[in-house]
């Protein structure tokens, strides 16, 4: 739990994430569609929505439905786009084919690629949404707690990566399918530092 002290326009605290970092002397300086930035003792992190306390996402109007709406309107208004190009090339395409045949066909494959990437891009953004809502959710469990600590005791509390005090625990790869299925071998344990590195956008 965060507790806020006001000072101004600003907060001071001591604000821990739902999967137990604490980030001392912190107070939240950007607020971003999907996360925060917080400047701390330490320096700046960027933490997601969905990684902090309730009162804090109510604080800063995080509507989780919203942001995921944001990011897939975007993709969907680019497929629109395209289409409707698509619809008005095809409606003088017999004249325009007659007078420039080479171009055309150059134009209207540049189309169709451009489309498939659009469609092909809006489903992976919900397939990824999808998945990390699940492995949001697993992070919250006692099963993850438990290979959690299980990962940090094999590798003695020292990150596998420069030798410092480990804090974190970073998945080298992830299942496919069955979120939390990851063998004990594909997990490591980290220092913050090399956690921010090898997770710019998820701290």
């Amino acid at each position: 739990m965060a507790v806020l002290l006001a000072s101004g326009d600003c907060f001071s605290a001591d604000i821990t994430t739902l999967d137990g970092k604490t980030y001392k002397d912190a107070r939240v300086t950007r607020v971003e569609a999907d996360a925060v930035h917080i400047t701390f003792r330490e320096g700046v992190v960027k933490v997601p929505f969905n990684q902090l306390p309730q009162e804090l996402r109510r604080q800063y109007g995080y509507e989780p439905a919203k942001a995921t709406q944001v990011h897939n309107g975007i993709a969907v208004k680019l497929a629109g786009t395209v289409k409707r190009i698509a619809r008005r090339m095809l409606a003088h395409f017999p004249q325009s084919v007659a007078k420039h045949p080479i171009p055309i066909a150059l134009l209207v494959g540049f189309v169709l690629l451009l489309t498939v990437a659009a469609q092909t891009w809006v489903k992976r953004r919900k397939r990824e949404k999808r998945l990390a809502s699940r492995r949001d959710e697993y992070r919250k469990s006692d099963a993850w707690q438990q290979k959690r600590a299980v990962v940090l005791k094999r590798d003695k509390y020292h990150c596998v990566y420069c030798g410092a005090r480990a804090s974190r625990v970073h998945n080298k790869r992830y299942a496919l399918r069955s979120v939390g299925s990851e063998p004990i071998d594909w997990l490591v344990s980290v220092c913050e530092r090399c956690h921010h590195k090898l997770n710019p956008d998820f701290d």
